[in-house]
């Protein structure tokens, strides 16, 4: 009798084990398709500036030009409502770098911090204004 309920809670725990593991992974979020980020396509490097503002670093490689840029979420937006007030959650930013080639964006690359968060709207939020 002892080894079947030593079966059973081997089993259990196996299953337990696995089903926590599968509850706690998750996918990336997705980092390209955002509007800001698709209308930013075919401006100019002097339109890109004009609207986002110089880039935190910029590098200049022969015809390609590229402008890194980085904004963090508001403190407020980094605390949680719950029922007896609010809890902290994750501090998240986004870097966004646009690759210029002869003068017209080529791409534009979407990284959050952490990567395990969606901070879309944080990289959207610095071409807000680049709308036509």
């Amino acid at each position: 009798m002892h080894s079947a309920y030593g079966r059973l809670s081997n089993v259990l725990l196996s299953i337990l084990t696995t089903a926590f593991l599968l509850g706690c992974h998750s996918t990336p979020p997705i980092t390209e398709g955002y509007p800001f980020q698709q209308a930013l396509q075919g401006k100019t490097l002097q339109q890109v500036l004009a609207c986002a503002g110089n880039p935190l670093q910029r590098r200049e490689e022969g015809a390609v030009t590229i402008l890194r840029y980085y904004r963090e979420a508001p403190l407020l937006e980094e605390s949680m409502v719950s029922s007896k007030g609010s809890r902290p959650t994750v501090h998240h930013g986004c870097w966004a770098t646009v690759i210029v080639e002869d003068h017209r964006v080529e791409r534009v690359r979407y990284h959050f911090v952490p990567s395990s968060v969606d901070a879309s709207n944080d990289c959207e939020e610095i071409f807000a204004t680049c709308q036509e």
